[in-house]
């Protein structure tokens, strides 16, 4: 594969939303901090790089499976184009995913050996979520339960998987306090159907926006921005976190602006912004949580 091929394909597993895999890592491994001053860096690192092929590869998926089922095209808006635009074949793109997924089974099988048996299990479960996310007879994301199934696995599982990694075990207050990253992870997905809600209506989708609705679907996105602002409120005054997780509220007028871009555009490509901002507000309320975390480590 020459230099131009890697690039392109380095490309095409989004390396832009590779920071929302980072963030639930980093929270709950911060997290763990909390509890013990005693940290694995390797664990820490081991599972940080499984994470971030395994994003990588679903990815991949998507965008071959999307290619397959015909919804991408050259003008299509949240795609690398990699296969439409002819830069990779969509063997290359499936064989990519295929690698990236290996590449993480290794690294899975030694932190399996590192801690539990059930880390295989769980680790090869995500793997078929990423896999069937977009893939199968009736892919995730073609459903009203993308939303749920991707704050789970990239929000709640990511972040109670990284406290184990430190801890050894999983408590209710590591689940609670991911709930913030589950909402923020499905609002990108979410953000993503409302934008590409008549394309996908067209294709035969039936996603949770094309059900409820463009206009309750924005307002679902803003109860969830809501719900997460006063969940790191309450976090703030009780065991489950500290006062710095205030911090998370600097980020308000983003979320405000992202509603309120919603609202006003109905294109698709006047939209797209608004879908991109939701990413980074999420990347943003990750990296402040676990910010808020260490200054909670550093103050005890």
């Amino acid at each position: 594969m020459n230099k131009g091929k890697i690039k392109e394909f380095f490309l095409c597993t989004r390396p832009h939303s590779f920071p929302a895999a980072i963030a639930p890592v980093l929270f709950g491994t911060t997290y763990g901090l909390l509890y013990s001053d005693d940290v694995s860096y390797l664990k820490f690192s081991l599972f940080l790089i499984a994470c971030l092929l395994i994003q990588a590869a679903t990815n991949l998926f998507n965008e071959y499976f999307d290619y397959k089922h015909g919804l991408d095209k050259i003008d299509s808006e949240g795609i690398s184009g990699s296969i439409v635009k002819g830069k990779l074949s969509a063997k290359e793109v499936m064989n990519g995913a295929i690698l990236l997924y290996m590449l993480s089974l290794i690294i899975g099988i030694i932190l399996t050996l590192m801690t539990s048996y059930y880390i295989f299990l769980v680790g090869i479960i995500c793997m078929l979520t990423g896999y069937f996310y977009t893939g199968g007879k009736y892919p995730i994301a073609y459903s009203p339960f993308g939303e749920i199934v991707s704050g789970l696995f990239m929000g709640t599982i990511i972040i109670t998987l990284a406290f184990y990694f430190q801890m050894g075990y999983v408590n209710i207050d590591i689940i609670l306090v991911s709930l913030p990253i589950f909402l923020m992870i499905a609002a990108i997905l979410l953000a993503n159907n409302i934008r590409d809600l008549e394309n996908d209506k067209e294709s035969g989708r039936r996603t949770y926006a094309i059900l409820v609705g463009r206009d309750n679907a924005i307002k679902t996105l803003a109860a969830s921005f809501v719900l997460v602002y006063l969940l790191n409120i309450i976090f703030s005054v009780t065991k489950y976190g500290s006062i710095s997780y205030l911090l998370v509220l600097v980020t308000v007028p983003l979320a405000i602006k992202i509603i309120k871009g919603f609202k006003a555009n109905n294109n698709n490509k006047t939209m797209a912004p608004y879908m991109l901002l939701t990413a980074k507000l999420t990347i943003f309320i990750g990296f402040i949580m676990s910010l808020a975390n260490i200054i909670n480590i550093i103050l005890k």
